[in-house]
């Protein structure tokens, strides 16, 4: 009778520990080869998932080792199961566990953060759906405990545009977000596709044998009035103090944007908690490196390095607690660095490998010590084997390279905020058999600075200018005044065409004085007109 009333207590909190320690997650997929013929077809599924951090507790050693995160209530058992299009129309798939390794954490926002990539070998032409389901989310407004399901459509039929397998859109957002009471508050999703499709968020359903949402399908499981944009902004304001809520959103691609048929269907879920609004009347902001939604493309073997700022606009003794981050593999976050009471930063490196290849989303958001949260910041990644000068549907930007024992690019891009701007690099190194070699560019460092409240700004910007000399290891691109350009062929016309008027205008000038022969010509004033009059010699 014991045992049996410890299994029906174990039972009953079962779904209440799980509640506890996840925050949400993402899942995407890409073909190792886009243009792959045969079959077998390996295609790279991976999966991102933010956890408690009191539960299931991420640090810099598992992160340098790539180690996975601590198992809790089961979750080193779980699997991404195959849920809807079965059998023959996921031919290869065999379910794959859900168990991440640590990419990021923060004990002061209790979070942490966890990647898998799996290669699995699919059939052509397989079309089916796969999720990550179990309970439940923490207690939240409209439910006191609710199912998730964070499901992925993967269709590997060719394009009908490029022949070739698609790539699934990348969308990331860091959890929990905290939104002040009775506040309208916009929140902006990242997201990114490899193949340059057009991109479109909507609301997660449940429908057609399909569930992507579990028990928080929105809108009901959000504030009235909450709404999402096929551009991915979403709107929503909050009106209960302290109240939690489970946001899903599914992002699609399509071939244009007249297409009504999605090539692939990718999730995106997380919490929103609604806070009281700060004492504080300016939040945190981060001063990111590069610029926030910018992107970068950068090469398999290249080393990017960078810096993200937090600015405090709150007197003392407010401080910055964290820039907490949600990353990828790999990405190698410093300490934070006090500065100053204003300033605070975070060192970022990153050597990216073929398992890369295509978009990597990096977020980050500073908190301060009165539980006051800045925007979320987000830059793109795009990983290539073959070196481009931009992301894909964006323009290029000017880079520069030095070539030394090995050879070095480098880029960096501008990034400005309502109060200073700076600079961000990129090196790239190529490794030979006996050296390796990072040259440092000779491009100075150029700080912009946007003066609103200038004391505090222009301190600011020559900190941040001071730490970027003190590293000496950046270029810079900011808006720079076109280069005088030297036309020495058109001044050459300029000067022949202006000589030949002179030397015309000299001949009529003779022709016509011969013409006059000896005569003389004079000038008299009469009644205030100018007379000429000829002289009789």
């Amino acid at each position: 009778m014991k045992e049996l009333l410890l299994l029906w207590i174990y039972l009953d909190l079962f779904p209440l520990l799980n509640a506890v320690h996840f925050l949400g997650g993402t899942i995407t997929w890409k073909p190792v080869n886009a243009s792959a013929t045969g079959s077998p077809i390996a295609v790279a599924i991976t999966q991102t998932y933010s956890w408690t951090y009191s539960y299931m507790s991420c640090s810099n050693s598992l992160i340098g080792s790539s180690g996975y995160i601590p198992s809790y209530a089961g979750v080193s058992s779980e699997t991404l199961d195959c849920i809807s299009n079965c059998g023959s129309s996921s031919a290869g798939y065999s379910n794959i566990s859900v168990l991440p390794r640590c990419t990021d954490f923060s004990t002061s926002v209790d979070t942490s953060v966890a990647q898998r990539t799996d290669i699995v070998n699919l059939s052509a032409n397989d079309d089916f759906w796969v999720a990550f389901q179990d309970s439940s989310w923490r207690p939240l407004q409209t439910a006191s405990s609710a199912d998730w399901s964070i499901a992925a459509h993967i269709n590997l039929k060719k394009r009908s545009d490029t022949g070739l397998y698609n790539n699934a859109p990348v969308a990331t957002m860091m959890s929990p977000i905290n939104i002040p009471q009775n506040t309208q508050t916009v929140i902006q999703i990242p997201v990114g596709d490899a193949d340059g499709d057009d991109l479109r968020c909507r609301w997660s359903t449940k429908s057609g044998g399909v569930d992507e949402c579990g028990d928080v399908c929105p809108p009901g499981s959000l504030p009235s009035g909450t709404v999402i944009y096929p551009n991915c902004t979403m709107i929503i304001t909050g009106t209960i103090l302290d109240s939690w809520y489970a946001v899903t959103v599914m992002v699609e691609d399509f071939t244009s944007t007249s297409s009504s048929t999605p090539l692939s269907s990718v999730p995106v879920q997380f919490l929103v908690h609604v806070v009281a609004p700060p004492t504080c009347p300016t939040p945190p902001e981060i001063i990111g490196i590069p610029e926030e939604q910018s992107c970068i493309a950068i090469g398999v073997g290249q080393t990017f390095l960078s810096q993200i700022f937090a600015v405090n606009y709150c007197p003392s003794p407010v401080v910055i607690q964290d820039i907490a981050t949600l990353s990828f593999t790999n990405m190698i976050k410093g300490n934070l660095v006090n500065v100053n009471s204003s300033l605070y930063y975070k060192n970022l490196t990153w050597t990216p490998t073929s398992a890369q290849l295509g978009y990597q989303v990096m977020c980050a958001m500073a908190f301060d010590s009165k539980n006051s949260q800045s925007a979320q910041y987000c830059f793109k990644l795009f990983v290539t084997d073959n070196p481009i000068c931009a992301c894909p549907g964006e323009p290029c930007l000017t880079t520069t390279s030095t070539t030394s024992t090995s050879e070095t690019t480098t880029t960096s891009i501008l990034s400005t905020s309502t109060s200073t701007s700076a600079t961000s690099t990129i090196f790239t190194s190529t490794t030979s058999a006996t050296t390796t070699t990072t040259t440092t560019p000779t491009t100075s460092v150029t700080m912009t600075t946007e003066t609103t409240s200038t004391t505090r700004t222009t301190a600011i910007t020559s900190t941040i200018s001071s730490i970027f000399m003190t590293n000496t290891t950046s270029t810079t691109k900011s808006k720079e005044n076109p280069k005088e350009k030297d036309w020495p062929w058109i001044e050459s016309i300029f000067t022949i065409l202006t000589s030949a008027g002179i030397i015309v205008l000299c001949f009529f000038c003779f022709h016509y004085c011969c013409s006059l022969g000896n005569r003389l010509y004079g000038f008299e004033i009469e009644n205030e007109n100018i007379e000429m009059f000829h002289i009789a010699q």
